[in-house]
């Protein structure tokens, strides 16, 4: 995964994480292989996780997609 292409990149949580499920990558952490990103619903929600784990399908969707709760 290119970290150009994470940067604005929009993604959905299978599980809400901190009450939201849709979120956008705010800022790429290289040094840590991380990323920044915020709920979309609210801007001040924001989570840090590894970059690996937006490649588990079983934890992110790439874009924005409906989840029935």
């Amino acid at each position: 995964m290119l970290f150009n292409k994470l940067l604005d990149s929009k993604w959905t949580s299978v599980d809400k994480c901190e009450g939201w499920y849709h979120y956008q990558v705010l800022n790429i952490l290289k040094k840590d292989k991380k990323v920044e990103m915020y709920a979309i619903c609210k801007k001040e929600v924001r989570i840090v996780i590894f970059i690996s784990e937006l490649k588990n399908k079983k934890k992110w969707i790439s874009g924005w997609k409906d989840i029935i709760d």
